[in-house]
C-alpha cells in the first residue's frame, strides 16, 4: 500500500483553507452594509455637462473625481459638479461612519460633449481669462500691493470684515454666505441675537489705505496665481517656487475651494497662525472684475485670541496697465457760510469718525454711540463730551468747552488765533492745529443743523479725523 505523505497534506489543507477563507473574507466585504453602493445608497444622473450626485447615506458623504482629485460633498443628500469636457471621469463614493471611512467601486460618469461656454462671460471669465485659457492666455492675479509699496488699484492690499453689537458679542462671519451687492441703496438687514435689527451698508467694517497701516504688510512681491478652468487646475509662483493644485468655483455662492495650493498672500499671518488649514483652501470671492478681485479667508486667531472675522485680500491682474489713480483731495464744503457758523453747537449721538476723500464718507459709519462703545474701549469715554460746548460770536470771537480763542473764516475753512490742544477732544481722539474745514460728507451726510468738522490726517491717509456737531 502506497503511504500519504502527511506533511505535503497538511500543506494542501492549509492552502485550501486559506483560499476558502479569502474566499469569504471577499464574499464578506461584498455584503458588508457600510460599503457605499451605486443603486441601493447613492443615484447619478448626467444631464449635459451637469452631474447631480443623489444620496440616502447619512453623515458626511462625498464624491471623488479620482481622475482630479476633487472631492465634491453632499449638502441635504445631494452633490452637484459641472464637467466642461467630453469623457469618461471615474469617480468613487465614501461615507464616515463612527470615525471609519468606507468607500465604494469605482464607478464612470460619462460626458458625452464638451461645453466651455460658461467661461466666455461672468465671474468665471473674470477669474481664469476666459475660454482659451488652457492653451496658455491663463490670467495671473497678484496683491495689490508690490515690493516698492505701490498700491494701484484698492487703497490698500487688504480689508477686514465683521460687526459686533454694542455689547462686543460677536457674529462669527456674519458676510460670508451674502452674495448679494451691499452699499446704502441695498443695505443688508442684521438680526441680532435679542431680535432687534441693523442695516449693514458694507461689507468691510474697515477698508485701510496702506499709506499711514504699513504695519498691515510687508512692502514685496507675493507672487501670482491663475485659474485655468478648462483643466480646473490652479497654478502659484510664490518666491520663485511654483506650485500646481486644483481649483473649484461657484459662481453662484461665489466660493472658491483650493486644494494643494494657496493663495499668494502676506507671509505674515501666515507665520502667525491666523488661518487654520482647512480655511486656507476654502475662500470666497466678495467681489471680482475684469481687472480687480477680492477673496476673503476665515481668520481663526489672533495674538492667540479666537477670531472670528474675514481678512479680504484685494487682487489685480499682474501685467495689466492700470489708469492713474485720481490724486483726491479733502472734501470741504466751501458753500457753508460764515454767518451759518455762528451759535452754539455740541456734539451729536455720533460725535466722531474719519471721513474718507474718495467717497466723502465716514469710514467707520457709526450708527450710534452704542455701536461706538463696541470698539472698546475707545468709546468708553465718548458719553462723558456731551456736555461740552462751542459757541461762535459775529465778531471772531469763539469759546471751545471754556476756553476762549478768536476765528477768522473763508470758503469752509476756520482758522484760529490760538493753536487748539485738547479743547475739541474726545478721550485720546482730538482736532489740533489752527486750521480746521467744515467738511462735505455725503455718507452719512449731516442732517439739520449739523456740521463735520476736521483737518487732514497727520500721517498723510487720503481721510481727515473731525467731529460732528449739531446747533442748539
Amino acid at each position: 500500500m502506497k503511504r500519504m505523505n502527511f506533511k505535503l497534506l497538511f500543506v494542501f489543507i492549509s492552502a485550501f483553507a486559506l483560499i476558502l477563507s479569502s474566499c469569504k473574507k471577499d464574499d464578506d466585504d461584498e455584503l458588508d452594509p457600510n460599503i457605499p453602493a451605486e443603486g441601493r445608497d447613492f443615484t447619478v444622473i448626467v444631464a449635459g455637462n451637469d452631474v447631480t450626485f443623489t444620496t440616502t447615506l447619512a453623515g458626511i458623504t462625498w464624491f471623488t473625481n479620482a481622475k482630479s482629485g476633487s472631492e465634491h460633498q453632499a449638502e441635504a443628500g445631494e452633490a452637484e459638479i459641472f464637467l466642461p469636457i467630453a469623457g469618461t471621469y471615474p469617480f468613487v463614493c465614501s461615507n464616515i461612519i463612527e470615525g471609519i471611512t468606507y468607500s465604494s467601486d469605482t464607478f464612470d460618469v460619462v460626458i458625452a460633449t464638451s461645453n466651455l461656454t460658461f467661461l466666455e462671460s461672468g465671474a468665471w471669465m473674470y477669474l481664469t481669462g476666459g475660454h482659451t485659457a488652457g492653451v496658455g492666455n491663463v490670467k495671473k492675479w497678484r496683491l495689490d500691493m508690490t515690493a516698492d509699496a505701490d498700491v494701484v488699484y484698492f487703497d490698500g492690499p487688504m480689508y477686514y470684515s465683521g460687526h459686533e453689537d454694542a455689547n462686543s458679542v460677536r457674529y462669527p462671519y456674519w458676510a460670508w454666505d451674502i452674495v448679494q451687492e451691499i452699499s446704502a441703496d441695498n443695505p443688508y438687514i442684521f438680526t441680532n441675537d435679542d431680535g432687534s435689527t441693523q442695516e449693514m451698508t458694507s461689507y468691510f467694517n474697515w477698508s485701510p489705505a496702506y499709506k499711514g497701516n504699513e504695519w498691515i504688510m510687508a512692502a514685496q512681491d507675493y507672487g501670482t496665481i491663475s485659474f485655468d478652468g478648462i483643466l480646473g487646475k490652479a497654478t502659484t509662483t510664490i518666491f520663485g517656487e511654483t506650485e500646481t493644485g486644483l481649483f473649484s468655483f461657484d459662481d453662484v455662492t461665489m466660493k472658491l475651494d483650493l486644494k494643494n495650493v494657496i493663495l499668494p498672500i502676506d507671509t505674515g499671518r501666515l507665520n502667525e497662525g491666523q488661518y487654520e488649514d482647512v480655511n486656507l483652501g476654502k475662500l470666497r470671492i466678495f467681489a471680482i472684475s475684469d481687472s480687480a478681485m477680492q477673496i476673503g479667508i476665515k481668520r481663526s486667531f489672533e495674538g492667540g485670541n479666537v477670531s472670528e472675522w474675514i481678512n479680504v485680500y484685494n487682487f489685480i491682474v499682474d501685467g495689466y496697465v492700470y489708469p492713474e489713480k485720481a490724486a483726491f483731495e479733502q472734501p470741504v464744503k466751501t458753500g457753508f457760510l460764515a454767518a451759518d457758523l455762528v451759535g452754539t453747537w455740541k456734539y451729536t449721538d455720533v460725535p466722531y469718525d474719519w471721513i474718507g476723500w474718495e467717497n466723502q464718507n465716514a469710514l467707520n459709519n457709526w450708527a450710534d454711540t452704542a455701536a461706538i462703545a463696541s470698539w472698546a474701549p475707545r468709546g468708553a469715554d465718548v458719553a462723558a463730551v456731551y456736555d461740552d460746548e462751542f459757541v461762535f460770536d459775529a465778531g471772531g470771537n469763539c469759546t471751545l468747552n471754556g476756553v476762549a480763542n478768536t476765528y477768522t473764516y473763508a470758503d469752509g475753512k476756520i482758522t484760529f488765533g490760538t493753536a487748539l490742544s485738547t479743547e475739541i477732544a474726545i478721550s485720546w481722539f482730538a482736532i489740533t492745529g489752527t486750521e480746521v474745514y467744515i467738511l462735505d460728507v455725503t455718507d452719512p451726510a449731516p442732517g439739520a443743523g449739523e456740521i463735520w468738522i476736521g483737518t487732514p490726517d497727520s500721517s498723510g491717509k487720503l481721510e481727515s479725523p473731525a467731529v460732528r456737531w449739531i446747533k442748539q
